[in-house]
């Protein structure tokens, strides 16, 4: 079997436990990479939702279900992520390869405006295209600290977003399997990984194995940062601002990129925002506290 073919059999593991059956769709489009695979389910008002960093579209696994009785929910695998084509960000301007990315997607699924959400770099994603495509965000939700709003970045990936020492850093002591996974979520993305099943776990570690996705993620890490950090050239905290559509925050009391204090700090410069800290949560807050994320997100955005 090979990797998509595992990839996939885990994936549909991890929702029939879940007791959800999304489609997996694939969509041609004229943006940065031609396929993009996402995920459709639900009923309702649209509901993009873009995932962040090294993840992939099943990272909403447990969330997906509450969500999807309210929202026509569009699941979308970034660049180089997931089942959507890879993609080199060598030499590649970042900020503007993430705004064609969303617009291109939204185009070829017949999207004229919608609900969005976004974590970490899909937090990034959405601001950036928000900020230039006003009049296609109805409302934007960004859950876990967003990329770009902050410049201190945790030691370990601007590590891994040094050229030739990532690719020795992923050969060995980062190099893919289960157990370095649970390790990553305990240091930088959950509050207590023991929370998280194990086949989800298993499903991200196939997601390291997909053609393209190594490639895909050192060189996005190494276009997006340095060893002191965040690049200042890509930094959007002071551009908050600029959103004029309602802006919601969750955030984990836990998260291991930026504290809620801080982010509070900046999203005030938003006319219309709303702050929520969730207790016991890290940087992906709903893998922590499902059902307050899922009533949260709910409250938000109705």
């Amino acid at each position: 079997m090979g990797t998509i073919d595992t990839y996939q059999q885990s994936r549909q593991q991890l929702f029939d436990a879940e007791g959800i059956q999304p489609a997996s769709k694939i969509v041609a489009t004229d943006g940065p990479v031609k396929n993009v695979h996402y995920l459709e389910l639900g009923a309702g008002k649209p509901l993009i939702l873009i995932h962040g960093g090294g993840s992939h579209s099943s990272e909403w696994f447990n969330i997906l279900k509450g969500l999807s009785a309210h929202f026509h929910l569009f699941v979308v695998d970034r660049p180089g992520c997931g089942l959507t084509d890879p993609i080199d960000y060598q030499g590649v301007p970042f900020r503007e390869s993430a705004i064609a990315f969303v617009r291109s997607f939204m185009d070829a699924v017949g999207l004229e405006k919608a609900y969005f959400m976004g974590q970490s770099l899909g937090g990034y994603f959405s601001i950036c295209f928000a900020l230039q495509y006003p009049e296609r965000v109805e409302k934007l939700l960004l859950i876990g600290a967003p990329a770009g709003m902050n410049l201190w970045i945790p030691y370990i990936l601007r590590l891994l977003g040094t050229e030739g020492l990532n690719r020795l850093l992923v050969k060995t002591i980062a190099k893919p399997s289960v157990q370095n996974l649970k390790n990553v979520h305990k240091m930088l993305l959950v509050a207590d990984p023991n929370k998280v099943p194990d086949l989800y776990y298993q499903h991200t570690f196939h997601g390291q194995l997909l053609p393209g996705y190594e490639k895909g993620f050192l060189s996005l890490l190494e276009n997006v940062l340095t060893l002191k950090g965040w690049r200042k050239e890509l930094y959007i905290g002071d551009q908050l601002q600029g959103l004029s559509m309602p802006v919601k925050f969750i955030w984990g009391d836990k998260d291991a990129y930026e504290n809620p204090e801080s982010g509070l700090q900046k999203a005030k410069a938003i006319k219309d925002y709303e702050f929520k800290v969730i207790a016991e949560a890290g940087h992906c807050p709903w893998l922590d506290q499902p059902k307050q994320c899922t009533e949260a997100i709910m409250a938000m955005l109705i």
